[in-house]
């Protein structure tokens, strides 16, 4: 699974090849002791990344700066109360769920919660 990185390319994606797309906002760098944790979590398991890949779906894993250095205002821009913070938006843009770390969880839980947000199986 190749994720993408930056913000603007993940959605530019979605646009162009009219994906859905799922982004995970995480503290650039290891200071965010929640989000180490899910990174550690989805490498023990490949459950997510098959996942995406046989459903077609973008992946982004977006590195955001401390609250008190976010000058480009992306925790305003998303909406983000706490990170790691996962969104989950339709091929058409829509945004169609957002999650935070899943306690007690595995990589296994986040492909579940994707199929209980996820609207284009209806």
């Amino acid at each position: 699974m190749k994720w993408l990185s930056e913000i603007e390319e993940a959605q530019t994606s979605r646009e162009q090849q009219g994906k859905r797309l799922l982004m995970i906002f995480k503290g650039d760098g290891d200071w965010c002791p929640w989000c180490n944790r899910l990174e550690a979590l989805l490498q023990e398991s490949s459950a997510l990344d098959d996942y995406l890949e046989s459903e077609g779906i973008i992946g982004a894993k977006i590195g955001i700066p401390r609250r008190d250095q976010d000058t480009e205002g992306i925790r305003e821009r998303f909406g983000i109360t706490g990170i790691p913070f996962i969104t989950f938006y339709a091929d058409d843009g829509r945004l169609e769920g957002v999650t935070e770390y899943i306690d007690d969880g595995d990589a296994q839980s986040y492909v579940s919660w994707i199929e209980s947000v996820d609207s284009s199986g209806l």
